[in-house]
């Protein structure tokens, strides 16, 4: 036979050999069982006759003579089926269903034929005639085109050997059952799908995503209700077909739950919509009788429960179940988050969800200085958390948490170490950048934000350095370490925390460390704590309240009971005594937040979540919160924010103008847009229209206070698919605008944004964020434990205590906090805890790279920079004398450019509207219009550059 098909046959065979002994077999969790399987054992016969073969018969091949082993060939098109097969699984992220559903059947028709031909050619062969190898008319390709003619006319068989005519009627009836099955498939599939249904909620593809590693997980989806057209194009997707598995039941049914193997599953997630026109705690008293039930059948099994008020969440403590999360929660204080920190939802999301994308480019190359928006946001959207141990005490004793998070941002390529927890801590609880106020012992658990876990581990693996990177240290000599603008030295901090480290040996002592420490940058940040007026002035005389900060306080962002009035005590019990009719009488000195209410029935429970992060000390201003509504909260609603200043109430529709214009929008400096949170609909009805009246007012809002103040709104949804419709609002204001294409590439990127909201626009800039990313977020939890923890630092640490909330998976009943959670008493006194705040970046920073500016906060401040809001150019800024820094000198250049947004009167400056850029690359270039994601003990001001 000719040299190149003999080359070509042992090349298939090899290929087949690699695959069984590497993915069959090395990476298979069971081995045994897939040997033994038919798709293993049809492999062996398929490898085994050749490859041995290949070393003895040279120019030869089993395809020639009349032996019964030229059988194997035909087992080769099952083998190339199952290998296609899991090709197509791994396209589900570039192809629709119908596409891949479609393809699947057009490739196994093929299968089909091809190994009928195959059969019918060897048989028709076999006779010592065909001994020479010379085939005649039967050919492998005639064969192919006879079945074809067979099973489309139906004649007389084209074959004389019996077994011939066997395989050709074999042949006719599988075609007769398989084809007109799979095309009506095909078409129903083709008419009841839709790109825009398909992109309503489900978490299964985040269970198997690629950062999840290669593992063998199967999902049973138990439900009452029929399975949606989304779920019905999902479990026909050849990834998903054998993973996932649906079963219309219920779990309280003994039989329902043994049929989905409950007893022995890994985790239950018990997800929690509520119908419409049921109320939270009916929901919730539903979802306790799941867990009932998981409890029952699974004891072993992880539990993992959603509910709407957090003040069901003790009836899960006698279950022991912790990993509950709570709409209540979660929601609201995202909402308030956002109000103070731009972006602020976007940026958790990124961090605690499985995210991976392909840029234009190589996905291994970081963005190019030309790359567009997209690029850079999935960029900095693919970093996730990671829980790393620091080195041994040889290389990082006696350094303070700042300098090891500079080390590590400059030895593992971009890797930024931002919290730290150690086993000396009762309960291993997790503080935010404690800056200097923490020394390092070696080996403490740290929280990194990476790409993947190898880059996370490099931290584990840094070496010793006796310098600190060019950044960290002042251009000149100073005979003071650090000149601090919050009081204190770093010696005074160091010494603090000398109690953490007992027991350890000390390669030196803390004095040798003060003496021999790097030359710091001097402070940029102005004291405001010290002023005489507290964040609360901010409000008028006579809606001042009592938080105030003294020097008694040793923690400012402690939000302390104590401090709080009780309801006992306080005259007000009702919300009555809130109500204005008119804002502009209260004659607010700053922007004000609008709440607009949508439910016309009720009031949303525990709205302290929203309102608490906007009465943190560690925040310069206080703005006054106007809540539009239509019902006034009960007294057992209200008395949990009562207690906070500067709220009030705005009876009225908040989609009528009058309203709106009573709750002061046009001057509002936010106007937060509260949906039903987990509820849908009625039978019948899309879940897809839940989330209209959101739509509508925020069109309306915009109509009213113009398109280029849309920015200031904030979206609550129920389903993550019609962030699109927010982003057809904002499009209009020509923020995000299109790039040049023709029409039928602004119509694809429409349909990609119907797609993928995470592209969106409007969830890029945290403009909205929806209830049913709660159900990812649940889901990630199964895979990493840690998310929990520093959603509960990130979002609601810095303001709640005992008594005013309860935190999420730690009940104050179920071995939560008994006292501050922004305040540790585990560490030693004085140790900080930081918050997310978002910042302008100051002029001398405009043009710096990323990885100056990192460096250059830790040695000066001991702030912590993470991440960048990027804010698109904003025509309105005027041209302004430009400060920069060019070969050690200060000059100034008049430029006929913008303004930079630090050099605008905060009073005049436009609102932020960007996207969220999560670890830039090092060499990233700050722009004048950039916000500095920072983590520090409180809002910095800065103060001017040192020039001299």
């Amino acid at each position: 036979m000719p040299f190149s098909l003999w080359i070509t046959d042992i090349v298939c065979a090899g290929l087949f050999a690699v695959d069984f002994l590497f993915r069959g077999i090395y990476l298979s969790g069971r081995r045994r069982d897939y040997m033994f399987s038919f798709p293993g054992l049809v492999t062996l016969a398929v490898v085994l006759p050749v490859l041995p073969a290949s070393f003895f018969l040279e120019y030869h091949t089993l395809w020639f003579g009349i032996s019964d082993w030229r059988f194997i060939y035909p087992l080769r098109f099952l083998v190339c089926y199952v290998e296609a097969k899991a090709v197509l699984s791994r396209c589900h992220g570039l192809m629709s269903p119908v596409q891949l559903f479609a393809t699947l059947c057009y490739l196994q028709l093929t299968i089909i034929i091809a190994v009928a031909a195959g059969v019918i050619q060897i048989a028709e062969t076999a006779d010592s005639k065909y001994a020479n190898g010379d085939l005649g008319e039967w050919t492998f390709f005639n064969a192919f085109f006879n079945s074809v003619l067979a099973f489309v006319t139906i004649q007389s068989p084209p074959a004389d050997n019996n077994l011939a005519k066997v395989c050709v009627g074999a042949l006719v009836l599988v075609l007769i059952l398989v084809v007109p099955y799979q095309v009506s498939q095909i078409l129903a599939l083709g008419s009841s799908f839709s790109p825009y249904e398909l992109a309503s909620h489900t978490p299964i593809p985040k269970v198997f995503h690629d950062d999840h590693d290669l593992v063998d997980i199967n999902v049973v989806v138990l439900s009452e209700e029929e399975p949606a057209t989304s779920l019905i194009a999902l479990l026909m997707d050849p990834f998903f077909e054998k993973r996932v598995s649906f079963i219309q039941g219920s779990l309280l049914d003994v039989d329902d739950s043994q049929r989905a193997a409950c007893s022995s599953a890994d985790a239950i997630f018990i997800l929690a919509r509520r119908v419409a026109g049921e109320s939270p705690a009916n929901s919730d008293h539903r979802a306790l009788m799941r867990i009932l039930a998981a409890r029952r059948e699974a004891p072993k099994a992880r539990v993992f429960a959603q509910l709407h008020l957090s003040s069901n969440r003790g009836l899960m403590t006698d279950l022991g179940v912790s990993n509950v999360l709570c709409f209540s929660e979660v929601m609201h204080s995202l909402l308030g988050q956002n109000c103070v920190c731009p972006g602020f939802s976007t940026f958790m999301y990124s961090l605690t969800s499985t995210s991976s994308y392909d840029t234009s480019g190589d996905y291994d190359e970081p963005p190019e200085a030309d790359a567009s928006w997209e690029d850079r946001y999935l960029h900095g959207s693919s970093h996730e958390v990671y829980a790393v141990d620091l080195p041994s005490a040889s290389v990082v004793y006696g350094k303070t948490f700042s300098e090891v998070a500079s080390l590590a941002y400059a030895q593992c390529s971009g890797v930024i170490v931002f919290a730290i927890t150690t086993a000396q801590s009762a309960g291993c609880k997790l503080l935010l950048n404690p800056g200097d106020s923490y020394t390092c012992v070696g080996q403490e658990t740290v929280f990194v934000i990476a790409r993947d876990q190898r880059e996370a581990s490099a931290v584990t693996n840094m070496q010793a350095c006796a310098t600190m990177p060019d950044a960290w240290t002042s251009q000149r000599q100073r005979s003071k370490s650090r000149h601090l603008s919050r009081g204190g030295s770093a010696k005074i901090k160091l010494a603090s925390t000398t109690g953490s480290s007992a027991g350890n040996d000390t390669p030196s002592s803390l004095g040798d460390y003060e003496v021999s420490s790097p030359h710091r940058r001097q402070s940029r940040l102005v004291n405001w704590q010290a002023e005489s007026t507290s964040p609360s002035s901010t409000f008028t005389q006579e809606n001042q309240g009592a938080w105030k900060v003294t020097d008694d306080d040793d923690d400012p962002l402690t939000v302390k009971t104590s401090d709080l009035t009780t309801l006992d005590e306080l005259t007000t019990t009702s919300a009555d005594a809130a109500v204005v009719q008119n804002v502009t009488s209260l004659q607010f000195d700053i922007g004000h937040i609008v709440v607009c209410i949508l439910s016309p029935s009720s009031f949303p429970h525990h709205l302290e979540y929203l309102i608490g992060p906007l009465r943190v000390r560690a925040l310069r201003q206080h703005r006054p919160v106007v809540i539009v509504t239509t019902t006034l909260p009960e007294v057992e609603d209200y008395e949990h924010f009562q207690q906070f200043d500067g709220v009030h109430f705005v009876v009225g529709d908040p989609f009528r103008h009058s309203t709106l214009r009573r709750a002061g929008i046009y001057d509002a400096f936010r106007i937060v847009l509260m949906g039903a949170e987990g509820e849908v609909s009625d039978a019948g009805t899309s879940e897809l229209l839940q989330d209209a009246a959101c739509i509508a007012l925020h069109k309306t809002i915009m109509t009213i206070i113009g398109p280029t103040q849309a920015p200031r709104i904030i979206t609550e949804l129920v389903n993550r698919a019609n962030v699109h419709f927010v982003a057809q609002n904002l499009a209009v204001s020509g923020w995000f605008p299109l790039s040049e294409c023709d029409s039928a590439s602004a119509s694809t990127s429409s349909l990609e944004l119907a797609r993928n909201f995470a592209v969106s626009p409007a969830f890029a800039a945290g403009l909205t964020y929806s209830t049913s990313l709660c159900d990812s977020l649940l889901i990630n939890q199964f895979f990493n434990s840690r998310i929990k923890n520093i959603l509960r630092e990130f979002i609601f640490a810095s303001w709640t205590e005992g008594g005013v909330g309860t935190l999420p998976s730690s009940p104050a009943t179920a071995g939560g906090f008994e006292t501050s959670p922004t305040h540790s008493t585990s560490f030693g006194v004085g140790v900080q805890r930081s918050s997310l705040f978002a910042v302008e970046v100051p002029m001398d920073f405009v043009g710096r790279t990323f990885e100056f500016v990192f460096h250059y906060l830790l040695s000066s401040d001991a702030i912590l920079v993470i991440g960048l809001y990027r804010c698109r150019p904003d025509a309105m800024l005027q041209p302004s004398s430009i400060h920069l820094l060019k070969e050690g000198q200060w000059v100034n250049e008049t430029k006929t450019a913008p303004r930079a947004r630090i050099e605008v009167p905060e009073s005049e400056r436009s609102v932020p509207f960007g996207y969220v850029y999560v670890n830039p690359q090092p060499h990233e270039i700050l722009t004048r219009n950039d916000l500095l994601y920072v983590l520090s003990d409180i809002q910095p001001c800065w103060a001017d550059a040192d020039k001299d």
